[in-house]
Order: C-alpha cells, then sequence, then structure tokens
C-alpha cells in the first residue's frame, strides 16, 4: 500500500488490539484521566446556570461564566498548550489541573460565599484554561503510554468512552442538584484534582545492573511512540499544510455533530415529534457512534486504507447522512440517517485524532491537538450559530458545508495525496 504524509509507520500489528489494551493499566489510566478531562466542561452549562439562578435570582451570572469565560480559553489553548510544551509537558500538565481544579473549587465556594461576579469571573477563567489548555497535553501523553501500533485501537476505545461521558454528564448534575446548587460544581472541581493525581509523573527507578537494558528498551518505546520521527521542526503548525487539512476535517467533524445534536429537536418539530422524539434520535446517535468505536477498535489494524482515505469516505458518508435527515419524509429514515452519522463519528475521531501525530515536529503536538479541540468547537458552535439566521431545513442542508471545504482544500493543501485518496473513495 502506498503511504502519505498522515499515515502511520507500517508495523506489525497486534492480532488482538483490544486485549493487550486490556492488560495495560497504564492506557486505564489515561482513559479515566481524559474522561475526567472531559466532564467539567460538559456539566458546566447546566451546573453554572442552576447555581447562578438560586444564589443570585437569575440564570444571567451563570451565563457569563458559560460564555465569556469559555471563549477566550478555547482561542488560546494552542499558545498555552505550546508554553507547556517548552516548561515540560509531563511535569506541568498535572500542575496546572491541579490549579484548575482548585480554582472551580473556588468557583462553587464563591457561589455559597456569593462572592461578586469579577473574582467568579476570574477563578472561572482560571479553570476553564485548565481544562482547554492541556487538552492537547493529555492527548500528547497517549504516546508515552502505548506503542504506536496500538494508537488507533486505543484512540477508538477513547471515543467510545467519551461518549459515557457526554451522555452521563447531566445526570451528575441532576443528582448533585438533589443535595444542593453547589454540589456539581465541588464535583467539577474534584474532578480535576483526581486527574491531576493520574497524571502525575510516577518515578522510574533502574537498578544498576539493568541499568543498561532498560535504557535499550526506553529508546525502543522511544522509536515507537507514535510520532513520525523525520518531521523536521520548519514544519510547524499553522504553516503546515498536512495538519492544516486535518484541522479542516475536524471542524467539519464538530461541525456534523453540531448539526445532529443542535437541529434534533427543532428538526423533529418539524414533523409534529417533541423532546422525545429529538432524544431517541440523540440516542441512537450516540449508541451507534459507541458500537462503530468499539468495532473500529478491533479492526484497526487490519484496515490498509490510508488515514486519508478514510477519512474522505467517512466525511462522504456524513455528507449523505446529514442530507437525508434534511430532506427526510419519514420517522426511520431518520432514525436511520442518524445512525449513519453516528456509524462514522467514532472512527472518524479516532483517525483525525491519529493522523495529526505524522505530520506535526514533536515539539508542538500539544499545541496541535489543542488547534483541533478547538476547530471542532468552531465547528460544533458554528452549526448553532446557523440555526440562529436560517432555517432548520437550510441549517440541515449547510452541515456538509466545511467537509466539502476540507475536500476541496485537500485538493490545495495535498496535491497528490488528497487526488488519489478522492478517486480511492469514490470508487
Amino acid at each position: 500500500m502506498t503511504t502519505d504524509a498522515t499515515d502511520a509507520p507500517q508495523r506489525p500489528a497486534p492480532d488482538r488490539p483490544v486485549a493487550e489494551l486490556v492488560r495495560n493499566a497504564a492506557y486505564w489510566r489515561w482513559v479515566a484521566a481524559t474522561m475526567l478531562h472531559r466532564l467539567p466542561p460538559i456539566m458546566a452549562p447546566m451546573a453554572l446556570i442552576w447555581a447562578s439562578t438560586h444564589y443570585t435570582g437569575s440564570p444571567a451570572v451563570g451565563g457569563l461564566l458559560v460564555g465569556l469565560a469559555t471563549l477566550p480559553c478555547i482561542l488560546a489553548a494552542p499558545l498555552f498548550s505550546r508554553l507547556l510544551e517548552r516548561w515540560g509537558r509531563e511535569r506541568w500538565t498535572p500542575r496546572v489541573l491541579a490549579l484548575g481544579g482548585a480554582a472551580r473549587l473556588g468557583v462553587a465556594g464563591g457561589f455559597v460565599a456569593h462572592a461578586p461576579v469579577p473574582v467568579l469571573f476570574a477563578l472561572s477563567l482560571v479553570g476553564n484554561m485548565a481544562t482547554f489548555g492541556v487538552g492537547g497535553a493529555i492527548r500528547t501523553l497517549l504516546r508515552t503510554t502505548v506503542p504506536q501500533r496500538l494508537i488507533g485501537s486505543a484512540l477508538s476505545l477513547d471515543a467510545v468512552l467519551v461518549e459515557l461521558v457526554v451522555v452521563g454528564a447531566p445526570f451528575v448534575v441532576v443528582v448533585c442538584a438533589l443535595f444542593g446548587p453547589a454540589y456539581a460544581l465541588f464535583i467539577m472541581g474534584a474532578a480535576m484534582l483526581t486527574n491531576a493525581v493520574l497524571l502525575w509523573p510516577r518515578p522510574k527507578p533502574v537498578s544498576e545492573a539493568g541499568g543498561q537494558a532498560a535504557g535499550k528498551e526506553a529508546a525502543k518505546a522511544d522509536a515507537d511512540d507514535g510520532i513520525a520521527p523525520d518531521v523536521p521542526e520548519s514544519a510547524g503548525v499553522w504553516r503546515n499544510p498536512a495538519f492544516l487539512f486535518w484541522a479542516l476535517v475536524t471542524m467539519a467533524f464538530g461541525h456534523f455533530l453540531g448539526t445532529a445534536e443542535v437541529g434534533a429537536l427543532p428538526r423533529v418539530a418539524l414533523s409534529g415529534g417533541g423532546t422525545t422524539e429529538a432524544a431517541i434520535l440523540t440516542g441512537v446517535l450516540g449508541a451507534s457512534s459507541a458500537a462503530a468505536g468499539l468495532v473500529y477498535a478491533w479492526y484497526v489494524t487490519r484496515i490498509r486504507l490510508s488515514l486519508s482515505v478514510r477519512a474522505v469516505a467517512l466525511l462522504l458518508t456524513m455528507t449523505a447522512g446529514c442530507l437525508v435527515i434534511a430532506e427526510a419524509s419519514g420517522w426511520w429514515a431518520l432514525v436511520g440517517a442518524f445512525a449513519m452519522l453516528g456509524l462514522c463519528a467514532a472512527p472518524l475521531n479516532s483517525v483525525m485524532t491519529e493522523a495529526p501525530g505524522y505530520v506535526v515536529p514533536r515539539s508542538r503536538m500539544s499545541e496541535a491537538f489543542s488547534v483541533l479541540v478547538a476547530t471542532q468547537s468552531i465547528g460544533y458552535s458554528f452549526a448553532g450559530g446557523l440555526l440562529a439566521v436560517v432555517s432548520v431545513h437550510h441549517m440541515l442542508l449547510l452541515g456538509p458545508v466545511t467537509a466539502v471545504l476540507a475536500l476541496l482544500a485537500a485538493v490545495v493543501l495535498r496535491p497528490a495525496r488528497a487526488a488519489a485518496a478522492l478517486g480511492a473513495a469514490a470508487r
């Protein structure tokens, strides 16, 4: 098979990658850390609005903390991740998380103590920066946790577990609300502090007798860490055409998810449905994504298509599903279209998270993954913005627009390989 710049180096694939990951304790610590890292931002909107309404009599303060204290952190996250790379990713990531956890606990205490809004805003900024700024660093830490040959399966399993966080986070807020409006905020802070403990560097003592052998093992691990060893520093991030292609793919992915999740309720309302039907469609999306993620994790090492071809094929399939949602006239057509999107979601999430590891220099990895987090958030927000200015039908029709832009940009950013990928996907 011909490889391109975003293909992993060819190495022997494990016969049972999932079974091998199940026995890897370090991987499950990383998984727990990623789940706890994602929990606070998903809980935040509901938890902050609820606390604000209870303690101030209005949701306005909560809305301020959700919006104005989050957006700048998302945009600044790539720069912050680059600083983490310079300071030392393994050393400073847990420290930043601990600071963010303390700040989120401060927000909870501030509401209880009726602290001034500027104090709550400042604490929220610190907590949000810890959440969004270390996201790229945490993803980069995976390369020191599992060997490259298991990266695809590891990311696919992680994508499945993310669905559990997305589904479970609102219920955590609901349960906490039974005890008091600030409890959910305290849980958010505790999650970040626990995350810091999980990622805290562990000493690796090496005996003198075994020092040489351990050094060879470490060198072997570095050569199999999931990062292309020959990416020059000059490639960078912002002027790296191959990486920009994957950033556009990530934005398209976020736009698809936003179109489906934001548009579910207004779409079923056009056919006389309500919240029950919308919840069913969202559940179908999550369940099918989880199922596809498990299958992909098991068989990813046997797939011979390049990462670029996989991305193109999945984007085209999600485009078809989005158009069906816009034009479907029956309930089961909607169910099938949401299932189609879900079946592509986890595999595409794995592909677009793995591929940048082969086109970005080691020193810029955390920054690159933070850029991907930001672009996915922008794509998701774009779907909500469209709903505010156009009809539901047109919002759904425009769902694939960023995917089309990504496919067109591929021809410019990566001419020879992109053309081959488009041709292979079309056949």
